[in-house]
């Protein structure tokens, strides 16, 4: 019989790794199914104050820096690498830092990161974003996995400057 100890520590090892897989999966699907329709932006549907609209996107995260499309493939490439190196680092240098919320945040960073490669590679440099609020800038599941991604590790380092400074 194993060890329960073990059991947990298989689970929570698991963390990145499955974050990482539904992010990548849960936008290439939303992403395919928004292109049956036609990228014009007009409104597909209408959820509460958000509407479901397509989109190309040239730029990065909610449009920003249009055109550069290379330079964003090659810097989402990197970032792949070096969040991997990074995450690698912290869990054997920093291990108390290694928590559940920080392992989360690295999955759902990682895995917006490739989703929106993907796109970039399959669609000659431009991402489909879906997803418009109105007061904002339209974005899709890759966008949102990396804002949430790093707002929970900005979380974690005020966390961690609080506990230091008590």
């Amino acid at each position: 019989m194993q060890n329960p100890g073990n059991l947990s520590k298989f689970w929570r090892n698991l963390i990145i790794p499955i974050t990482f897989l539904a992010v990548v999966i849960g936008d290439i699907i939303t992403k395919d199914w928004i292109r049956t329709f036609p990228a014009d932006g007009q409104t597909i549907t209408k959820i509460g104050f958000l509407r479901i609209i397509h989109i190309t996107n040239t730029g990065s995260a909610f449009g920003a820096f249009q055109g550069y499309a290379l330079v964003l493939a090659i810097i989402g490439i990197l970032g792949l690498f070096l969040l991997a190196g990074l995450g690698i680092f912290v869990y054997k240098k920093y291990p108390m830092l290694v928590t559940i919320p920080n392992r989360i945040a690295l999955g759902l960073i990682l895995g917006g990161d490739l989703g929106n490669l993907i796109d970039r590679f399959r669609f000659s440099g431009h991402v489909t974003d879906f997803i418009d609020p109105g007061f904002f800038p339209v974005f899709n599941v890759a966008d949102s996995a990396i804002t949430i991604g790093v707002i929970l590790v900005i979380f974690a380092v005020l966390r961690e400057m609080m506990h230091e400074n008590k």
